[in-house]
């Protein structure tokens, strides 16, 4: 991401940054809301009750407005509350404009403070991953600036069966089919502190939060872009799940329940590796040394792990396919692969990953 889109014109839209009135809640309070926000109460549980600043994520849309308002109710009084808008650029600001307006209405409706932002010059970012990561780092601004250590955001369970497809369809390993967590370390570099990521919604179906919005009474906002086709999620959303729900009804749960199946595995996995690590892991010379025969003793899904974890704790980058090369090469004594900031080196007792010193030339 450039500089230029990581200015983020933190600029005050109409009421931005103002603390907005009226104080009190008067959307209505019966049954059905009791029973959503009781949810949402118990993700953000002891996390979010200590009187600190919590930033909700609002585009003005169905999941984030749910979500603003359910965590304005769970945590009653305590702290303050900041919906944080971000402008992609992707949409004709008419668009936009309304959205503000929305979620500056239903912020002054339980109570809140608004945020918004755009990236520079209202330029559209220049892919889906690209809007994201401006999202996040701007995000991360607005946590910063408020003081808060968490940031909500509305994905629900139908967003979790959206990234598991996506992600299978792109040959992720388990950590990558697993999906999104309720908690989470923020997806973009940040801080520090980087603030956190909570998703209060994600075991909630999308149908249940059209339904909590009825009973309150609010009408979200409907982003036109999530028609297009051009964007893979919208292509899994509007053409591969009616084909699986097809086959079965309860498709999205199912595959929600795979990605926690999924971060069970992989946590005990990374648990595992971990061990392995203190174990057989020495730390000289610049680097990390592992005892090699150790390594290549271990499953190829726990040694991938171990080499991973070494280079991460170096902050050596190495991606999957040069954990394989690293893994294959454990096998020749005097093989090399360089890394992104450093290198890995076979010996004949062990392999050692180093991180070299910016401008250092790897050793022959």
């Amino acid at each position: 991401m450039g500089v230029a889109l990581l200015a983020l014109n933190l600029r005050a839209f109409p009421s931005a940054g103002a603390t907005l009135t009226p104080m009190t809640d008067e959307l209505p309070r019966n049954r059905r809301t009791a029973r959503f926000e009781r949810g949402v109460a118990r993700v953000l549980g002891g996390r979010a009750h200590d009187g600190s600043t919590l930033v909700v994520a609002c585009s003005g849309g169905p999941d984030s407005t749910a979500a603003l308002v359910a965590s304005a109710r769970a945590r009653g009084a305590s702290g303050e509350l900041v919906a944080a808008y971000f402008d992609h650029g992707m949409r004709p600001p008419q668009e936009t404009e309304m959205d503000r307006a929305a979620v500056r209405r239903i912020a002054a409706q339980v109570g809140g403070r608004v945020v918004c932002g755009a990236t520079e010059g209202g330029a559209p970012p220049a892919s889906e991953a690209a809007a994201r990561e401006a999202r996040y780092e701007w995000l991360a601004r607005v946590c910063t600036e408020a003081g808060a250590r968490w940031c909500v955001t509305g994905h629900t369970l139908d967003d979790q069966a959206e990234t598991v497809l996506l992600r299978l369809t792109r040959g992720s390993g388990l950590a990558g089919v697993a999906g999104m967590a309720v908690e989470a370390p923020w997806p973009v570099p940040a801080g520090p502190p980087a603030p956190r990521v909570l998703r209060p919604l994600l075991s909630v179906r999308r149908r249940a939060v059209m339904d909590y919005l009825d009973a309150l009474g609010v009408e979200a906002r409907f982003d036109t872009t999530n028609e297009l086709l051009a964007f893979d999620r919208n292509r899994v959303r509007h053409r591969v799940l009616p084909e699986l729900r097809a086959m079965n009804p309860q498709v999205e749960a199912r595959l929600a329940r795979f990605a926690d199946l999924a971060r069970r595995d992989d946590d005990a996995l990374e648990a595992w590796a971990r061990r392995e690590l203190s174990a057989i892991g020495t730390h000289d010379q610049g680097g990390i040394a592992l005892d090699r025969a150790a390594l290549r003793a271990l499953p190829p899904a726990v040694a991938s792990r171990v080499l991973r974890q070494a280079a991460a704790a170096l902050g050596v980058g190495a991606d999957g396919g040069q954990i394989d090369a690293m893994l294959r090469l454990a096998r020749r004594a005097g093989a090399r692969l360089s890394l992104v900031g450093g290198q890995f080196v076979v010996e004949r007792a062990a392999v050692r990953l180093r991180r070299l010193d910016e401008g250092e030339p790897a050793a022959d």
